[in-house]
């Protein structure tokens, strides 16, 4: 946390307790903070006192109680609407839903992220309906838990504000006259903002319960100078936060987020073509590839029932869907175009809004049947490519052997395949003879000392084997540029084309490592 503000704290806070509980020691953080006293991340994974694979799969317990959670409370939230049968067909949809099983895995803001749209918004319409104080003080706490997960949760008070304005159109429209608007709503609303805010300032005071006042301000400048802020905007949340540490991480946090939506934070991969400023389509064609058909096909079905009936909304699929479609528009102004999960939320809210649209619209046997048959259909689909959900891609756009035409980054490679890579060269007895170019944040030497490790700026293109990353294969050179490195971009560029010329392809690991033979120079080309 004392080294990265662009993320809120919750998730960080619930790996830690996570490992705490598992009997990790806490990392060394001398002060004043510095990246060059603080223990290595990759000294600590190895040294925490509890062997890392155990460290890694105690880190990763609470996503896997998380997506528990989102998925029974969006069966729960469509069962009390529409029977529990309804709530099943959404358990059995979002439990087989691919890129909700590989969030689960890892150690992230975003499930966190889908889990919080889904719990405000179902709390908020509750509250709406029962004129309950306390159940907008309980969506209050879900929004703020949200705002401490990932900062795209603040699209959630323009729907919350948007669903209290629909409600009191519709009371002031089915009231008789003369008589008094009931204006608890508005009253509902400032609670879960106060609670919600609350909340998010409890969140950051833990995480920073042992950083002194001037650290705090100290780590606010230096995030945001690196991230090229204009300087008044570095003053101005320097000074909130030597008024109020908690709210100045914050506001740095989504300042910087802010500023990279805008300006772009990488190299963005779509269909062949590379740019830093992103695509406006990005997202839009994200979805329509890493999404299930099934989840397609229930979509699509849910929409024709809709129009072909025109079926009156649910309070709640409207509220899903209003939260869908605000993230959505959105993600069309971003330049930082890197993977769906930042979409993540959209799937739970989607898949109940479709469930919601068809048992209302349906004869039950007929809606019974296309849910039961979506499920199937898309536990089919993640049998299939099963362990290999991050790099999932439907079937319409070819698989994800055909991933890498369409997307790359963590749609594709995140480097989640090199320990796979390490058994298979043990496997094949190559690991001596191997030179791997890697994308990720593993340690190789812990899974394959006997590997040579690229450098673009020494390791010399000598015959032998060599695996690399798809994201380095499709984007390497052109990240470097980015960045300003030409000496890593032309190292890069002459791995890519040597291994392009005279490289004669062995497979992939996965479907994120490539692999090649090269031959010494002179051989006939195969």
């Amino acid at each position: 946390y004392y080294a990265n503000l662009e993320h809120p704290p919750l998730t960080k806070l619930l790996a830690g307790v996570s490992l705490a509980l598992a009997g990790a020691r806490a990392p060394r953080i001398p002060l004043p903070f510095s990246i060059a006293t603080a223990e290595a991340p990759i000294d600590y994974c190895s040294s925490a006192g509890i062997f890392p694979n155990r460290f890694f799969a105690a880190a990763r317990r609470p996503f896997l109680v998380l997506f528990f959670l989102l998925v029974l409370t969006a069966a729960l939230s469509v069962g009390l609407r529409a029977g529990a049968w309804a709530g099943v067909a959404v358990a059995a949809l979002l439990s087989f839903e691919p890129n909700l099983i590989a969030h689960a895995g890892i150690v992230h803001t975003d499930l966190a992220a889908a889990f919080g749209f889904l719990l405000t918004l179902f709390l908020a319409v509750r509250a709406l309906e029962d004129r309950s104080l306390l159940v907008w003080a309980a969506a209050g706490l879900g929004l703020g838990l949200s705002l401490a997960s990932k900062f795209s949760a603040i699209l959630l008070v323009p729907v919350l504000l948007l669903l209290v304005v629909i409600d009191l159109f519709r009371r002031i429209r089915s009231m008789p006259r003369p008589a008094r608007l009931d204006l608890r709503p508005i009253g509902g609303f400032v609670l879960c903002g106060g609670v919600a805010l609350a909340t998010l300032w409890a969140s950051y005071a833990l995480a920073m319960r042992a950083m002194p006042a001037e650290e705090a301000e100290k780590a606010v400048r230096t995030f945001l100078t690196q991230a090229q802020a204009p300087a008044e905007t570095i003053e101005r949340v320097a000074t909130l936060t030597r008024i109020s540490p908690e709210l100045g991480h914050s506001v740095a946090g989504f300042t910087r987020v802010a500023l990279q939506n805008r300006a772009g934070g990488g190299v963005n991969v779509l269909h062949g073509r590379l740019s830093h400023r992103g695509f406006w389509n990005y997202f839009l064609i994200a979805f329509l590839v890493k999404s299930s058909v099934a989840f397609l096909g229930l979509l699509f079905l849910a929409c024709g029932v809709a129009v072909w009936k025109r079926t009156r909304l649910d309070t709640l699929a409207l509220a899903y869907i209003l939260g869908a479609a605000l993230l959505v528009l959105v993600s069309l102004r971003s330049s930082y175009n890197i993977g769906i999960r930042h979409m993540l939320p959209v799937y739970p809210l989607l898949v109940c809004a479709a469930v919601l649209i068809l048992v209302r619209a349906l004869p039950a046997r007929h809606a019974a049947a296309a849910l039961s048959l979506a499920a199937m259909l898309q536990l089919a689909e993640v049998w299939r490519v099963h362990p290999h959900e991050l790099s999932f891609f439907n079937e319409l756009a070819g698989g994800p052997t055909h991933g890498a035409q369409w997307l790359n980054d963590s749609n594709l490679d995140w480097g989640q395949d090199l320990i796979r890579l390490a058994a298979e060269l043990e496997k094949r007895g190559l690991s001596e003879q191997t030179t791997v170019a890697y994308f990720g944040g593993g340690y190789l030497p812990a899974y394959c000392s006997s590997c040579r490790i690229f450098d673009p700026l020494r390791t010399p293109l000598s015959p032998g084997i060599y695996a690399v990353s798809s994201f380095i294969w499709n984007a390497g050179p052109e990240l470097m540029f980015f960045r300003g490195d030409m000496p890593r971009t032309r190292g890069y560029q002459r791995l890519r084309s040597v291994l392009a010329r005279r490289g004669e392809p062995l497979g992939t690991v996965g479907y994120s490592i490539l692999l090649y033979r090269l031959p010494p120079e002179g051989s006939p080309h195969r």
